[in-house]
């Protein structure tokens, strides 16, 4: 997806996240409560570097909810930064693992809160229509 479509649609995906997150979906056996928090604090730091300082110490994937706070408040400023990191095709950060561009750590960020929402999402569907699970059907284990 092109990262203007993925800055649009950032708002819904972090919402459509938190809606999931606060349903009864099974998540004990999912990454999302080491994944989510990563890249929350990911997306900070391109932030972080045009001033504005997201921080939380809410472990899990709970710290989504504390970042969708802190985005309803600070909107504006967040998408006028999102906006000139895109258009932006020069400007690097130094992260722990070397030097990136600050346009592709963002555009990863946001196609990361894509995915997520549209799989938990899926995940919610097949719950709510009570879709068997993969591994307990009898002829897979005969």
């Amino acid at each position: 997806m092109e990262a203007a479509a993925l800055f649009l649609r950032f708002k819904d995906n972090l919402a459509r996240i938190a809606s999931v997150l606060n349903s009864k979906l099974e998540m004990r056996t999912m990454p999302y409560n080491i994944s989510i928090p990563l890249e929350v604090d990911l997306l900070a730091d391109v932030l972080r570097l045009h001033g504005l300082d997201f921080t939380s110490a809410t472990p899990g994937a709970a710290r989504l909810f504390d970042f969708q706070q802190w985005y309803a408040q600070h909107e504006e400023q967040v998408n006028e930064i999102m906006h000139h990191v895109l258009e932006d095709k020069k400007a690097y950060m130094k992260t722990a693992t070397g030097t990136v561009l600050q346009k592709e750590m963002l555009y990863r960020r946001l196609e990361f809160f894509k995915e997520t929402a549209h799989t938990l999402e899926v995940m919610m569907i097949q719950q709510n229509l009570h879709s068997p699970k993969h591994f307990n059907y009898p002829y897979l284990n005969a």
